[in-house]
């Protein structure tokens, strides 16, 4: 610790890191990422859920915020994690922190280190999950039933599960995979691994029950045999909550406008 230092980014091992690597390489190994706003949910539960997992390494940046974070009884600096499942050769990467502001080369350089990191601990198949928003088109009418769609990367080849549908040219049109939800995929998949977005479809920005959606459609396409119903019951519950508590506002603003809460929804999409 007496030389560390943060930089673009910079990378600190919990574990030994020549016998991690070493035993790494013994797996074919998943990789699951998730990025703010929301994406990150999904492999935050799941490295809690998995009852073998630890934190093997952390990614700083001083492109992330400024400040100090209460944790437990200690205080810590902003950083990226990467816990690890030997039973289910299952790598969880909790994207915490966003960039100070949207720095294109902050992304890049970021998504670049996770997709090499990735090479180097044997991962032969990597997903980023987040959320997309049906507002605009072609997503305005989503067919009944699709929970999630998934963007795919070359290499990669799998077939959708029921209540997913593959992202093609014709469905985005001009849109895009914003951000290293998208970045990530891309720059392992130039390196060899096989490679997918998974975008849980939600009705508005916080809507939970689109990383559940996405979180099935993870657990469908990996085949890893993941009790995840809880996860999947809490998501749901929180998105209820939520419903709710708009639903009220909705109602007290009406008092006061006589017309509900005026503008339409966040524009937000993907991520």
């Amino acid at each position: 610790m007496e030389n560390f230092e943060i930089d673009e980014i910079s990378i600190y091992w919990n574990v030994d890191e020549e016998k991690f690597e070493k035993k790494a390489k013994e797996n074919d190994n998943v990789l699951i990422a998730g990025f703010p706003p929301l994406g990150n949910i999904i492999p935050y539960h799941l490295k809690e859920l998995l009852t073998d997992s630890e934190e093997i390494l952390n990614l700083y940046s001083y492109n992330f915020p400024p400040m100090a974070e209460a944790r437990a009884d200690e205080f810590e600096i902003p950083h990226d994690e990467i816990w690890y499942s030997e039973e289910m050769q299952l790598f969880c990467y909790v994207g915490k922190y966003p960039e100070t502001e949207y720095i294109p080369k902050a992304a890049y350089k970021h998504a670049e280190t996770i997709a090499r990191i990735a090479k180097v601990l044997n991962v032969k198949e990597l997903y980023t999950v987040g959320v997309i928003m049906p507002f605009q088109e072609p997503f305005r009418d989503v067919e009944p039933g699709i929970e999630a769609y998934v963007g795919f990367f070359e290499g990669s080849d799998k077939e959708v599960s029921s209540g997913t549908e593959k992202m093609t040219r014709k469905n985005i049109g001009r849109y895009s995979i914003i951000r290293k939800t998208g970045l990530l995929p891309g720059f392992a998949a130039k390196l060899g691994i096989e490679s997918y977005s998974i975008l849980g479809v939600g009705k508005y920005p916080e809507d939970l029950r689109a990383c559940a959606g996405a979180l099935r459609a993870f657990k469908n396409m990996s085949g890893l045999m993941i009790e995840t119903e809880k996860i999947e019951k809490m998501l749901t519950e929180s998105a209820e909550g939520v419903e709710e508590r708009l639903q009220r506002q909705k109602e007290e603003a009406a008092v006061y406008r006589g017309d509900g809460i005026g503008a339409d929804a966040s524009q937000y999409m993907y991520g």
